[in-house]
C-alpha cells in the first residue's frame, strides 16, 4: 500500500520490477520521525501514510546516487 501510494515505480527512472528494490528517501531528514522498512511497521496506517509523504520514492540505485550527490533532489 505505501509503495502504490508513491506511484509503485522509482520517481526518478521509473523503475517497478521488484518492489524489494524500491526505497522510500526522506527529503528532509530533520523532519524524519520514523523510518519506513519492509520489515513491518506498528504505527497506524494514518502515522505511515504522513511520513511517507515527506519521501520520494526510489530504486535502490537511485537512491545510492541521491546519497552520493549524482541526484539531487528539489529542497522541501
Amino acid at each position: 500500500m505505501a509503495v502504490a501510494l508513491k506511484g509503485g515505480r522509482c520517481q526518478f527512472c521509473g523503475y517497478n520490477r521488484y518492489i524489494g528494490a524500491l526505497d522510500f528517501h526522506h527529503v528532509n531528514e530533520r523532519i524524519k520521525k520514523f523510518d519506513l522498512s519492509t520489515r513491518g511497521l506498528t504505527r497506524s496506517w494514518e502515522k505511515i501514510k504522513k511520513e511517507i509523504e515527506k519521501c520520494v520514492l526510489v530504486c535502490s540505485n537511485c537512491h545510492r546516487e541521491i546519497h552520493g550527490g549524482i541526484i539531487k533532489l528539489p529542497h522541501p
